[in-house]
């Protein structure tokens, strides 16, 4: 059931000697007249404004009605507007759910900087010999957060070996450290890379 039924009037819940006018209409639009909404003028039962909403088609009416008195002083007053071809248009924009719009993505940004917080901590672990777990104290980073720069760190610094941007010489005090980055590089990549690491390497250790 549609959550708009319970709001469905029909001729029998109405009183048709109070409403007559009324009682005839939903007689005829049985099935598509919906209450919108419903004053209440005095004290005595059924003595309601009502507001009609009659859906035939693509004629749309809205109806408004008041009883005529119980002792037939005052009449039923029955007042009704027929809505317009741009009425009706406007009125089902108005309640037709909201689409939503799905969010096109961006793409997110890296939160953190190969050159900047990845150099750091490649020195530190590097170079310095700190821990994993202490450098992500530091930068209040998670462990796996700074595996991650630091992986990428090597591959980087082992390119720079590759392609002469840094020198690498064994009278250097970081010769050790960096024939093991240059091992490091070997063990996770693959392909040419593999090989042209895997021939720095050799070249190294034989001249």
């Amino acid at each position: 059931m549609e959550a708009r039924d319970h709001l469905l009037l029909h001729a029998n819940d109405i009183n048709a000697e109070t409403r007559p006018k009324l009682a005839d209409m939903l007689s005829i639009a049985e099935g598509s007249a919906y209450l919108l909404s419903t004053e209440i003028l005095s004290a005595v039962p059924g003595d309601e404004r009502l507001v009609v909403l009659i859906i035939s088609g693509e004629t749309w009416g809205l109806i408004e009605d008041i009883p005529a008195s119980p002792d037939g002083d005052t009449p039923e007053d029955y007042r009704t507007i027929i809505l317009d071809e741009i009425a009706v248009e406007t009125m089902r924009a108005l309640i037709a759910p909201p689409v939503k719009k799905r969010k096109e993505s961006t793409g997110r940004p890296p939160k953190y900087s190969i050159d900047q917080e990845g150099t750091d901590i490649f020195i530190q672990h590097v170079y310095e010999g700190q821990s994993i777990k202490s450098i992500a104290r530091e930068h209040h980073m998670s462990p796996t957060t700074v595996q991650k720069l630091l992986n990428k760190t090597r591959l980087q610094a082992a390119d720079n070996f590759l392609n002469g941007t840094w020198a690498l010489s064994k009278e250097s005090l970081n010769w050790e450290k960096n024939l093991k980055i240059l091992e490091w590089a070997i063990d996770h990549s693959n392909g040419v890379k593999r090989q042209q690491y895997e021939q720095l390497m050799l070249k190294l250790l034989t001249d």
